[in-house]
């Protein structure tokens, strides 16, 4: 069983960094529902920082396997050729880390789908508005009589 301490540690890391992203992209997905563009930018650095870890992760999980003799396999396969005490840690830890990217998935393609739908509206907005004639001093001004600028945050 120690053999597999360092491998049964690393997919506990994998849980517990997806349980993390999971938080993360549901914060994005409400943030772009409400149109919150600076959080939807902070849930996108908090994002860039976690697929770093994930690679550090991905390589001593190859590492782990490898050292193992079990390269190249699945998780599924890799319970096949386990001893059943590793088994019965392992296949409960596989269990929650593919459930977990499962819903990381759904969540973020839910995200992706919101922030596409905001970009297809302000493009159209965009569109319209450079389709209506104005006078320059009308461009310059938001809709609350303020200074509009490049830098607005919302979606």
């Amino acid at each position: 069983m120690n053999e597999y301490a360092s491998f049964i540690e690393t997919i506990k890391e994998f849980i517990q960094l997806f349980e993390a992203l999971v938080s993360v992209e549901q914060t994005k997905l409400d943030a772009a529902v409400n149109n919150k563009v600076s959080f939807v930018e902070e849930c996108m650095n908090k994002e860039q920082a976690a697929v770093l870890k994930l690679k550090g992760l991905e390589h001593r999980r190859e590492d782990a396997q490898k050292a193992l003799g079990l390269q190249d396999l699945t998780f599924r396969q890799i319970l096949e050729k386990v001893p059943e005490d590793v088994r019965s840690e392992l296949s409960p830890l596989f269990d929650r880390l593919s459930e977990l990217v499962q819903s990381f998935q759904s969540v973020s393609d839910s995200a992706k789908d919101i922030i596409e739908l905001n970009l297809h509206m302000i493009q159209a907005s965009i569109a319209s508005q450079e389709a209506a004639p104005h006078t320059p001093s009308e461009s310059k001004k938001d809709n609350k009589g303020g200074t509009a600028h490049f830098t607005s945050r919302s979606v």
